[in-house]
Parts: structure tokens; C-alpha cells; sequence
């Protein structure tokens, strides 16, 4: 018995020896991510997987910093990755999805953001989610109801520029704008929504589209849409 014992002891050790150094290399990771110095923080979260390489919170966490990086490929196999080790992981799986959209795989993102709502059916990221994706799908209609159930599961600035977005294209420009307005009224540092609203006045009343624009770049003067929106309204 003793040296069975023994034996297990010598197997455990060098196991929570890795498992330790995976977590230190985890947090530094998350450190660095902390800092902005992402690519440094790929590098650490690298060699948590290279030690725990069935550890899917390492693989997110490498996902969310190559989204940062603009690395879409790279993050989507990660979030694979991940779901393979937890696939009842609804974050994840919106998270993968929000991947998908950035990259137009809009049917991709279709799929894995319906199987998300049906793991976790009033999740408040995976409704604004689904919108981003319809629209992408030109799936006006279907994009506007889904909106009114992000609206009812949580009410953000994004869902009322989400659908004045799709508004627009539906040729309604009155419901347009009073949405983009909502959105504006519930946080005025958002550019995307005065940005839009700008691009909806330009034809009928510019010096309004013309206040949107530097209002933005009063916030960010290197926001390089809101100069183009300017250029565009003189």
C-alpha cells in the first residue's frame, strides 16, 4: 500500500507543478492584458496552454486578446478550441459567434448564437449579437424583432442605434432618426449613433449633420469615419 502511495505521489506532483505554472503564466497573461500589451499577453497565455492544454478558460482567454489584435482567424479557433473542452459554455459560444460577424460568416454566427439562446435564453449579449448578425444577412424584418426582445432583456444605447441601422433600411427614415436619437439621449459619448444620424441628415438638414460630426470629434479628434461624415456634409 505504501508504495502504491508513493507511486500516485511521484505522478501527482510534477501534474500540480504544471497546473501551478499554467496559472502563473494565466495571470501574467491577464496582467499584461490589463496594461494593453497584447502581444506579450499572447505569449504568456500561449505557454499556459502549451502546459494545460485541455484548460479551455486559457484558450478564451487568447480568443478575447486576439480580438483585440484584429486577429479574427486566430480567435475563432481559439473559441473552438475552448467549446471543444466546454461546450455548455454560452459566452464562449457568443463570443465565437461575435467573431463570425466581425469576419461576415453570418450564417456561422447564425447558428452559434441560436444554440446560445437556447442554452440561456435571457443572456443580454446574445440578442444585440443576433441583430449585428441579420443585418449582415439583409434579414431586415426578422433583425427588428430581435431587437425588441434586446430591448426587453436589457435596455442599452446600442439597441436603439441597432435600430435606427435598420430602420434606414427599411427606406423609414422618420423612425430612423427618432431611434438614433434615443440612442444619442442615453449616451452622448457613443460615436456610432451620431454618426449615423449625420449620415441621415446630410440631404435635408446639414448644419444639424454638420453638429453631429464635431460633436464626435470633440470626444476623438483622430475618428477618422466622423471627418469622412464631415467631408461628406461639406
Amino acid at each position: 500500500m505504501r508504495v502504491f502511495f508513493a507511486a500516485l505521489l511521484i505522478i501527482l506532483i510534477p501534474v500540480c507543478a504544471f497546473g501551478q505554472n499554467a496559472r502563473k503564466y494565466y495571470k501574467a497573461g491577464a496582467e499584461l492584458v490589463d496594461n494593453k500589451k497584447y502581444e506579450d499577453a499572447v505569449v504568456q497565455f500561449t505557454s499556459a496552454i502549451g502546459l494545460e492544454p485541455s484548460n479551455p478558460d486559457f484558450y478564451t482567454a487568447r480568443a478575447q486578446v486576439y480580438v483585440k489584435l484584429l486577429k479574427y482567424t486566430d480567435a475563432r479557433s481559439d473559441y473552438e478550441k475552448a467549446l471543444i473542452f466546454d461546450p455548455k459554455n454560452v459566452d464562449a459560444t457568443i463570443s465565437l459567434g461575435a467573431v463570425c460577424n466581425k469576419m461576415k460568416s453570418y450564417e456561422d454566427a447564425l447558428k452559434l448564437l441560436n444554440h446560445a439562446s437556447t442554452m440561456e435564453k435571457r443572456n443580454t449579449r446574445v440578442y444585440p449579437e443576433k441583430v449585428i448578425t441579420l443585418i449582415g444577412l439583409e434579414r431586415y424584418d426578422q433583425a427588428l424583432k430581435v431587437s425588441d426582445t434586446a430591448l426587453m432583456v436589457k435596455d442599452t444605447p446600442m439597441d436603439y442605434y441597432y435600430r435606427g441601422v435598420i430602420y434606414r433600411k427599411l427606406n423609414n427614415d422618420i423612425m430612423a432618426k427618432k431611434e438614433l436619437e434615443k440612442s444619442i439621449s442615453k449616451d452622448k459619448d457613443l460615436a456610432a449613433p451620431r454618426l449615423a444620424l449625420a449620415d441621415l441628415l446630410v440631404s435635408t438638414d446639414k448644419k444639424a449633420a454638420m453638429v453631429q460630426c464635431n460633436e464626435v470629434l470633440k470626444k476623438d479628434d483622430r475618428n477618422t469615419e466622423a471627418y469622412l461624415m464631415r467631408s461628406k456634409v461639406y
